[in-house]
C-alpha cells in the first residue's frame, strides 16, 4: 500500500466521527441531569488550591517509593472531600504501583469518573481504567473507556482508541487485502 493510500485509510477509518459512530459512543457520558457536560468545580478556589497541594505531596511520596504513605494521604483527602475526583484517580495509580487488586483500582477510577468536573481528570480516569481493563483482557470495555478518554482530550486515549477500534482493524485488513490483490498481477 502506498503512503498516500495508507494516509487515506487512516483518515477514513480512524477519525473520531467514524470511530464514534461505529462504536455507538458518540455522546458525552459525564453529564449533569440536564445533559450538559460538567465543567465547574464544586470547590472554591482556595480549597481547590489546598487539595492540589496535598495531592502533589502524595504523588511525590509515591514517586519516591513511599506508596503506602501516598495511599494514606490520598485516602485522607477522599475522606474529607469525597467528591474530589483527582484524588481517586491518583489513589488508583498508587494502587497500581502497589500491585493492588484490579477491582480496587477500578472502583477508584469509577468514583473519579462519577465525580469528575473537568475533562483532564475525566480523560485520565477513563484512560487509566481502559489500560487496566485491557491488561485484564476485556477489550470491548477497554475500547469504550479509551474512546471516552479520547473525547475528553487525552492524547494517549486518542491514539489507543484508534488502534483498538475493532471495526477500523477489520476495515483496515479488508482494504489492505484489496490493495494486495489490486497490485498483484493476475495469472490469467
Amino acid at each position: 500500500m502506498s503512503t498516500r493510500d495508507s494516509k487515506l485509510v487512516d483518515v477514513l477509518f480512524t477519525s473520531e466521527f467514524v470511530r464514534d459512530q461505529i462504536s455507538g459512543t458518540y455522546s458525552v457520558y459525564n453529564t449533569d441531569q440536564h445533559g450538559s457536560p460538567k465543567h465547574e468545580s464544586v470547590y472554591d478556589k482556595s480549597t481547590l488550591a489546598e487539595l492540589k497541594q496535598r495531592e502533589i505531596h502524595a504523588v511525590a511520596a509515591a514517586e519516591q517509593g513511599q506508596v503506602d504513605d501516598a495511599i494514606k494521604q490520598l485516602t485522607d483527602i477522599i475522606f474529607e472531600y469525597p467528591s474530589y475526583a483527582s484524588a481517586y484517580n491518583n489513589r488508583a495509580q498508587a494502587y497500581r504501583l502497589q500491585d493492588a487488586s484490579s477491582s480496587r483500582v477500578i472502583a477508584d477510577l469509577d468514583c473519579a469518573i462519577k465525580c469528575a468536573h473537568d475533562d483532564q481528570t475525566l480523560g485520565q480516569a477513563y484512560t487509566q481504567k481502559a489500560i487496566v481493563l485491557k491488561a485484564l483482557g476485556n477489550q470491548d470495555d477497554a475500547f469504550f473507556n479509551f474512546s471516552q478518554g479520547a473525547k475528553c482530550g487525552n492524547s494517549v486515549a486518542k491514539t489507543a482508541a484508534s488502534k483498538e477500534n475493532p471495526y477500523a482493524k477489520l476495515c483496515g485488513q479488508m482494504v489492505s487485502q484489496a490493495m494486495k490483490q489490486l497490485h498483484t498481477p493476475s495469472r490469467d
